[in-house]
């Protein structure tokens, strides 16, 4: 019989696998401090209506900090390659003091369902109850902030909008590099079906223009092993996903425009994205894209993770920080 779900626990690479009864043995089924990181994480399990979602907590080794953080991952293929990158955030975070829930939305990872039954609307459901299981895993937290990359960071926006938790109201919001344009977001998505047409096929089959027809009609697309259905593009495949009006969050919000060097031009739309909200700053992190399948193994973006600690730090008033070299390291 499988252990309860809120028993389950994560051995990270920085501890031993040994034997059950040799020395620094540790039960996959209990949670595990990783003393390296000085973070505990444990996996577990948690509902939405009939989804069954599937959730790390990391927990620093003392008293968390008021402030707890969710984060919200990137869609589809985006999601397995920046991996690494969310997982040494996350501990890095919980280094510093804040409770961190990583956690994979319906029909992602480990969560139940598929990606082709996904919509805004579930994905802005899970988003929720990954807050309500992080209220009662952590109680004592006082707010809720949201770190999101790319379309993660488009839910997070999104979401930030609305009353669902007063907790989220003055909260730090952090958007790595978000999609505003879901429309432009889906087409790029599709092409990358079209290069899978050539390699199998030695030709394009179904131009963009019929698999987009096909999905509108009820079916689906296969996109890196990721099917999009009618129910994702219809909700989220439209130009304005993400608009530029004046924003309601009322806490500080970072927008961070991720470019593979600094000379790369500042694109206008984040920083007018930026201006939307009462407390928006627009910075740039030198990073690769790390959620595409690039040469060098990102095992953490460290400009960006820096960049937003040390902005953690200016907007809740902590005490600045040397890098967290060790915490930050993927395992």
């Amino acid at each position: 019989m499988a252990p309860p779900d809120d028993a389950r626990s994560v051995v990270t690479a920085n501890q031993t696998t040994s034997r059950p009864g040799q020395s620094g043995y540790h039960s996959p089924f209990q949670p595990v401090a990783n003393s390296l990181n000085r973070v505990t994480e444990t996996p577990f399990f948690f509902a939405r209506e009939d989804a069954r979602l599937f959730g790390i907590l990391h927990l620093p080794a003392g008293t968390a900090k008021p402030l707890a953080f969710v984060m919200s991952h990137p869609f589809g293929e985006e999601k397995l390659w920046s991996h690494r990158v969310f997982v040494s955030c996350a501990r890095a975070l919980a280094a510093h003091g804040h409770a961190v829930l990583r956690f994979d939305y319906f029909g992602a990872g480990d969560s139940s369902g598929l990606s082709a039954d996904a919509s805004l609307e579930s994905h802005r459901e899970d988003l929720r109850a990954a807050i309500g299981a992080l209220e009662q895993r952590a109680p004592a937290i006082e707010q809720i902030g949201l770190i999101g990359l790319r379309m993660g960071a488009t839910f997070a926006a999104l979401l930030a909008e609305s009353n669902v938790s007063p907790r989220l109201a003055g909260a730090p919001l952090v958007l790595w590099d978000p999609i505003l344009d879901g429309d432009a977001y889906f087409q790029e998505l599709l092409r990358s079906n079209l290069s899978t047409q050539l390699a199998v096929y030695g030709k394009v089959v179904d131009n963009r223009e019929v698999l987009t027809a096909r999905i509108r009609a009820g079916g689906s697309v296969n996109v890196d092993g990721y099917e999009i259905g009618k129910g994702l593009l219809d909700s989220c495949g439209v130009s304005t996903l993400l608009t530029t009006d004046a924003k309601r969050h009322a806490g500080p919000a970072l927008i961070v425009q991720i470019a593979a060097t600094e000379a790369q031009k500042e694109r206008a739309e984040l920083k007018a994205l930026a201006a939307s909200y009462g407390q928006g700053t627009l910075a740039r992190a030198a990073e690769q894209p790390f959620w595409r399948e690039i040469k060098p193994f990102y095992p953490r973006a460290s400009q960006l993770q820096e960049l937003t600690l040390r902005w953690l730090d200016e907007v809740t008033g902590a005490p600045a920080v040397a890098p967290l070299e060790t915490a930050a390291s993927g395992g």
